[in-house]
C-alpha cells in the first residue's frame, strides 16, 4: 500500500511520439517517493492509457500533482487509486472555514489558491464535500 496514488489518464493520440510512461519518468526519477504502479490501457472501446502512480510523502504527491495539473498535456488526473491509504482533495482557500472538523484533516498549500485536503478515511472524504460547496473543489 502507498500513501497516496495519482492516475493519468490520456488518448494516446494526445502524446505524439512519447508513451505515457515516457512521459511521466522524469516525476518518478526525480524523486525516491513516486514509483510506478501500473501502465495499461485501461478501456478498449475510448483507448485511454492510464498509469497509477504510488507515492509516499505529500510533498511528492503535491509536487507530481501541481507539475501535472500546470502541464500543457490534456491529462485527466483522478487523485486515488486502488492502493492509497490517504485521499488529498483540492479545495479553494477561501472554502477551507466552510470545514467543520479542521483537526480531522491535513492540510498542504499548493499555490496561492488550492489546498489539498487530506483524509484518512473516505467517510472524511464524503463529509468534506457535503460541507465544501462543489465549486470550491478542484
Amino acid at each position: 500500500m502507498a500513501e497516496f496514488n495519482l492516475t493519468v489518464t490520456i488518448a494516446p493520440d494526445e502524446l505524439e511520439a512519447d508513451s505515457l510512461k515516457t512521459r511521466l519518468s522524469p516525476s518518478v526519477e526525480d524523486s525516491e517517493d513516486v514509483q510506478f504502479r501500473t501502465e495499461t490501457q485501461s478501456d478498449s472501446d475510448s483507448g485511454q492509457l492510464e498509469a497509477t502512480l504510488e507515492i509516499e510523502s505529500i510533498d511528492s504527491f503535491a509536487d507530481t500533482y501541481t507539475d501535472l495539473r500546470d502541464s500543457e498535456e490534456p491529462f485527466e488526473i483522478g487523485l486515488w487509486g486502488p492502493t492509497a491509504e490517504r485521499f488529498p482533495v483540492p479545495v479553494q482557500h477561501y472554502a477551507l472555514q466552510q470545514i467543520s472538523m479542521p483537526d480531522a484533516y491535513e492540510f498542504h498549500a499548493i499555490d496561492n489558491k488550492v489546498t489539498l485536503v487530506i483524509a484518512d478515511s473516505q467517510q472524511l472524504v464524503q463529509q468534506l464535500r457535503q460541507e465544501v460547496p462543489p465549486p470550491a473543489l478542484g
